[in-house]
């Protein structure tokens, strides 16, 4: 009996719902060390490629994909989006959450970027410099999602996951 990941029979809903917020969080954490890794070597003169993060990357990370991911589901098959009608709403979405999530941050000194010396930031919170970065991991987003649609679980592997 083959069970989807969407849907899984016998797994509950926390489960499913707690391994995907994991997985983007995570996912998050890879995808920030690498783009300060590959943007430092715009700013640095060396080439260590050393790339960081913050531990706040992962709820906020994990949430915004998750959510994107639900704009996703819902935009391309209940509605017939197609990817590009899609993006501006993911590139507003994804702007929002980092704009709310860093006004919070800031107000417990636990922000942990600012771009305020970036040119077409606001508040130093967000900035259109990263726009070309946010639209490729918005389209990769879409990517990601039809990948775990696909994912399937035996009942054995359900067993475990319980």
């Amino acid at each position: 009996m083959r069970l989807y990941f969407y849907g899984m029979h016998g797994v509950t809903l926390d489960v499913v719902l707690s391994s995907v917020f994991a997985f983007f969080g995570m996912h998050g954490f890879l995808d920030e060390v690498l783009f300060t890794s590959a943007f430092g070597l715009f700013e640095r003169p060396d080439r260590t490629l050393r790339g960081h993060t913050s531990l706040w990357s992962f709820p906020m990370y994990g949430s915004c994909s998750f959510v994107v991911e639900k704009l996703y589901l819902y935009l391309h098959f209940e509605r017939g989006w197609g990817a590009w009608r899609r993006l501006p709403l993911y590139i507003g979405f994804v702007y929002t959450w980092e704009f709310c999530w860093g006004l919070v941050l800031r107000q417990y000194r636990a922000c942990s970027w600012d771009y305020s010396h970036y040119p077409l930031n606001f508040m130093g919170l967000v900035t259109l410099l990263y726009l070309p970065g946010w639209v490729c991991l918005s389209l990769y987003q879409d990517v990601l999602s039809n990948v775990l649609l696909r994912v399937t679980c035996t009942k054995e592997e359900a067993v475990d996951l319980a």
